[in-house]
């Protein structure tokens, strides 16, 4: 189960078995159902998970009921060469550096196994090597450029251009039992818009 996530977290710092076995031995395998909510309502972020099969939604619930896709999580090797580290932490990362109350919500799309570990273990972990401040400072870096990217592609993207930036990135996101209101919110879109977009597209 945890292969993946080394060869994962291997694209960003280099890990001897020594150091993964101390670091996978601080994880605790947890799973969802679909339809499961992770982390309790606003709560702070006390534990960071790593996805390691299924698909989860980040979003933000708006007092009137309605909510917005913030990114979908999942550990895709087929397109590992263009993905980040922050695609497979599920965490408010704001509310766990911060100690504030979470914003998103993590709704499992697809039955998930993740690993967790504590804020206390993985801090004193920080603290035990700079290699693991390292891996630290890509997260803080990929949590930045996640909500750069995001942010400059809704004001300054057309839908069909986000649309095609989407399917890049998770390939075969339309074939992996993901809702398209979820797709299109995460576009910014309603979605009859999206339908359009790929009838055109299929044309």
């Amino acid at each position: 189960m945890l292969t993946l996530l080394r060869e994962y977290i291997e694209q960003f710092i280099t890990l001897d078995d020594k150091e993964w076995e101390e670091f996978s031995s601080l994880f605790t395998k947890v799973s969802y159902k679909k339809g499961e909510h992770i982390y309790g309502e606003s709560a702070v972020s006390d534990t960071l998970y790593f996805i390691v099969d299924g698909i989860v939604r980040s979003y933000k619930l708006e007092e009137d009921g309605k909510d917005f896709t913030w990114t979908f999580h999942c550990l895709d090797m087929g397109s590992i060469d263009h993905r980040m580290l922050m695609d497979i932490a599920v965490v408010d990362y704001v509310s766990f550096t911060q100690n504030t109350p979470e914003e998103l919500a993590f709704e499992v799309l697809v039955d998930a196994s993740l690993v967790k570990i504590e804020k206390e273990k993985l801090l004193a972990l920080y603290e035990s090597n700079c290699k693991w401040q390292k891996l630290a400072t890509k997260m803080a870096e990929d949590s930045y450029a996640v909500m750069r990217e995001r942010t400059f592609n809704l004001l300054t993207k057309s839908a069909k251009e986000r649309l095609d930036l989407l399917v890049s990135y998770f390939p075969g996101v339309f074939e992996k039992d993901v809702c398209v209101d979820h797709i299109a919110s995460y576009l910014g879109i309603t979605r009859q818009s999206l339908n359009r977009l790929r009838r055109e597209s299929d044309t």
